[in-house]
């Protein structure tokens, strides 16, 4: 999500036209989910007349046709949705294995839209959770932001409150029926953040794999020769004066992951501690069930009951058999993208909306 808002408005703001491919629907078996997207621009020098700039809608014989009519909507044509049924003639002549149906949204974006990208981006930077809502005919897409504010085209407040009630509930866009209108509903969501404490050898791995599957990672340690910008280059490394206040200054509210991969059992025992007292929507520590019980018996006689307990995944990770740190890496890291596909809930509707 992040390549493509980042290549979208660097794109834009030289000035280019750009065709965005959006998966509105999926039912059953499909290369890719509704919420996945594509960017494409134009190309003379190639035969489809396009070239992707990010993203995918999973490749094949879908992506070939989704380029033929974003030339189309390059060149002019209206915005569209084309459906695709994978369980007849077009898996078979592709050689698909796939069995079910897409909806695909077409648009043209120009440096008009510039504006509202800019603020749907400064909205994601700040945590927020926004709608953008664009006609299926001709007008201009709506960004709606919790707050109640929105930019781009004027709406009525009935719109609005239909479009949050829609997104309720859906982590992925969708086609909204409205006022005898189609609108294509976009649920943008800024990447969850993740706190890693401990930046020793299983760190590393972890807050990499963590970055390119789409999350926003920190990590925090009290040796700065290890929380650094060189052993950790796609986060944010933080250098603690100590491990006793560790979430001083860092936001950590039930969207957060809190990931506890210290040195030893004394700091994480500590920092579970500090992690229990805040919204975190995900805890996970390292480590054999014989440490996890020592620390909980230590915490527990802090006051700390087994509702609090419950909230921690120790020993985090997947049972996949991990035993090197990149094995290890891996483990826990596909349990925070499993945790995070099971968050289907979206932002509630703002009071008082635009």
């Amino acid at each position: 999500m992040s390549d493509i808002l980042r290549t979208l408005l660097e794109r834009l703001e030289r000035g280019e036209a750009l065709a965005l491919a959006t998966i509105l629907a999926h039912e059953g078996s499909t290369p890719r989910s509704a919420g996945s997207r594509m960017l494409l621009r134009a190309d003379g020098g190639l035969s489809s007349g396009v070239r992707i700039a990010a993203g995918t809608v999973g490749g094949g014989l879908v992506e070939a046709r989704i380029m033929v009519r974003a030339a189309e909507v390059l060149a002019g044509a209206e915005r569209c949705v084309e459906h695709f049924d994978l369980t007849g003639d077009l898996a078979a002549g592709a050689d698909m294995i796939c069995g079910g149906r897409l909806r695909v949204f077409l648009e043209r974006l120009d440096p008009a839209d510039l504006a509202v990208f800019r603020r749907l981006d400064e909205a994601l930077g700040r945590g927020l959770r926004c709608l953008r809502l664009t006609p299926l005919g001709p007008g201009r897409c709506t960004l709606l932001l919790p707050e109640g504010d929105a930019a781009g085209a004027d709406i009525s407040a009935e719109l609005a409150r239909a479009a949050w009630h829609a997104a309720a509930g859906a982590g992925s866009p969708l086609a909204l029926e409205a006022g005898g209108q189609t609108f294509a509903l976009e649920p943008w969501t800024a990447p969850s953040p993740l706190l890693i404490f401990g930046a020793g050898h299983v760190s590393r791995p972890t807050a990499q794999l963590a970055a390119l599957v789409g999350f926003r990672v920190t990590v925090l340690d009290d040796r700065p020769e290890f929380a650094s910008a060189e052993r950790f280059p796609q986060a944010r490394p933080v250098a603690l004066a100590s491990f006793e206040r560790c979430f001083d200054g860092q936001s950590c509210g039930p969207e957060a992951f809190v990931l506890i991969l210290t040195r030893g059992h004394a700091h994480d025992a500590d920092v579970l501690a500090q992690a229990l007292r805040t919204g975190a929507g995900y805890i996970g520590m390292i480590g054999s069930r014989r440490k996890r019980d020592a620390i909980y018996q230590r915490l527990r006689g802090q006051g700390f009951g087994d509702a609090d307990l419950a909230r921690v995944r120790c020993p985090v990770g997947l049972g996949i058999g991990a035993e090197t740190p990149e094995e290890i890496a891996v483990s826990i890291v596909a349990e925070l993208v499993q945790t995070r596909a099971a968050r289907s809930s979206f932002a509630p509707p703002p009071r008082n909306p635009a």
